[in-house]
C-alpha cells in the first residue's frame, strides 16, 4: 500500500527477503513504538489494514527525522488516504471517548511508550558491549590464550544474561499493559454501544439514527442508491400513560419495537427518536414499496392485542400513524426527517391510524 505523498524506503526492505541489520531492527522498533502508542491513545484498532496505513506514515517520518503532533498526524492521514481516521473526528463531541476511559488510554499509551523506549535502549546498550567484546576477540586472535578467550566469552555471556533478565521484566510489563488495553477496549465498546442504543426498546437512539441517515444520503449521492424513511407515532399515547400508567406505556413501546424487528428485513435501521416516535430507514427501497411496508405495519399494529395486567385490564389495542418519504438528490438529514415528520402529522390530522406520503 504505497502512496506518492509519503515515501518509506524501509517498507520495501521489510517486504524483501534480506536479513535485517541491527540498525534496521532498531529503526523498526522505534517506528512500532511510536505507532502503537499513537493507535492506543486514539482508540484506533491495530487491525492489519489500519496498522499498515499508519506504519507507512510513521516509517516515512522516521526516515525524514520529522516529528508531528497528533493533530498534524491525523491531518496527514486524511490527506494521504482521503478519509477520516477510523471515521472519527477527535474533536467531535458526539464520538468522543468517555472522559475516564480517555485518561486510562492516554496513561497506558504513555506507559507502553516508555517501556518500549527502555526495551530498545537495553538492546542497543548491550549490543554495543557485546560488539566491544567481540572486537577484543578479533584483535587478540593471534596472541590469544585459552584464558583470554574464556574471559571474553564469559563477558559476552554475562551481557546476554543481563539483557535477557531485563527484557523478561519488560516483556512481563508489556503483557500486563496489553491485558489492560484489552480490558479498556471492552469498556469502551460497552460505553459506545450504550451511548447509541435506546435503553427501553433496544433500538438505535436518535443520534445514532441520524448518523446512519447521513451515511445513507452520502451513499445515495455516490451510487444513486435509493432508500426511504418512515416515521411512526403511536396514536393517543398520552392517554395510555394517563389511564394505565407509564409501565404500560413502556410495554407498548417495547411491543412496537418487537413488531418492527420481526417484520422488517435485517438490513433495516429502526430507531426510537424519543417518546412514542419511531423512524425506519429502508435501504434500497423506493417510495411505492415503502408505502406498502408502512401499510402492512399499520395493519399489524392495528390488529395486535398487547397482553397487560393492570387494574383488571388484560389486553390493550393501539394504533399508529405513519409518514413516508423517499430521499431526493438535494436532501439533507434535516430535510428528510422534516418531510417524514410532516407526512406523519398529516396522517394524524386525517383521523390517525393512516399512512401519508410526502414527496
Amino acid at each position: 500500500m504505497i502512496h506518492n505523498k509519503v515515501k518509506c524506503e524501509f517498507y520495501s526492505k521489510l517486504r524483501g527477503s534480506k536479513k535485517l541489520s541491527h540498525d534496521d531492527i532498531k529503526l523498526l522498533m522505534n517506528i512500532v513504538r511510536k505507532e502503537l502508542s499513537f493507535l492506543i491513545k486514539h482508540n484506533i484498532p491495530p487491525v492489519p489494514r489500519n496498522y499498515e496505513k499508519w506504519f507507512y506514515i510513521f516509517c516515512s517520518l522516521a526516515e525524514q527525522r520529522k516529528e508531528l503532533d497528533d493533530l498534524e498526524l491525523i491531518g496527514l492521514y486524511k490527506d494521504i488516504y482521503d478519509e477520516d481516521y477510523q471515521a472519527v473526528d477527535i474533536e467531535s463531541k458526539e464520538e468522543s471517548v468517555p472522559e475516564n476511559l480517555a485518561e486510562k488510554f492516554k496513561d497506558i499509551a504513555n506507559k507502553l511508550d516508555e517501556t518500549l523506549k527502555e526495551l530498545i535502549s537495553n538492546i542497543d546498550n548491550h549490543q554495543e558491549k557485546i560488539n566491544d567484546h567481540a572486537d577484543r576477540l578479533v584483535k587478540a586472535k593471534e596472541s590469544a590464550t585459552l584464558d583470554t578467550i574464556s574471559d571474553a566469552v564469559m563477558d559476552i555471556l554475562q551481557e546476554l544474561k543481563k539483557l535477557r533478565a531485563e527484557n523478561n521484566k519488560l516483556k512481563s510489563e508489556l503483557k500486563s499493559y496489553h491485558a489492560e488495553v484489552i480490558s479498556l477496549k471492552e469498556e469502551l465498546s460497552t460505553a459506545k454501544r450504550e451511548a447509541s442504543i435506546d435503553f427501553l426498546t433496544g433500538l438505535v437512539n436518535r443520534r445514532r439514527f441520524e448518523r446512519v441517515l447521513e451515511d445513507a444520503i452520502k451513499d445515495r449521492k455516490l451510487r444513486n442508491y435509493p432508500f426511504s424513511v418512515i416515521f411512526v407515532d403511536v396514536d393517543d399515547f398520552k392517554k395510555v400513560n394517563d389511564d394505565y400508567g407509564h409501565l404500560i406505556g413502556d410495554l407498548v413501546l417495547k411491543e412496537l419495537a418487537t413488531i418492527f424487528r420481526f417484520y422488517l428485513r435485517a438490513n433495516t435501521i429502526i430507531g426510537r427518536l424519543g417518546g412514542e416516535e419511531f423512524a425506519i430507514l429502508l435501504p434500497g427501497v423506493e417510495l411505492n414499496d415503502a408505502v406498502k411496508i408502512a401499510e402492512r405495519l399499520r395493519r399489524i399494529i392495528e390488529n395486535r392485542e398487547i397482553k397487560v395486567e393492570s387494574n383488571g385490564l388484560k389486553k390493550l389495542k393501539i394504533t399508529a400513524s405513519f409518514g413516508v418519504t423517499e430521499v431526493k438528490d438535494d436532501d439533507t438529514v434535516e430535510s428528510v426527517l422534516m418531510r417524514a415528520d410532516e407526512a406523519m402529522y398529516r396522517a394524524k390530522k386525517k383521523g390517525k391510524n393512516k399512512v401519508e406520503v410526502l414527496l
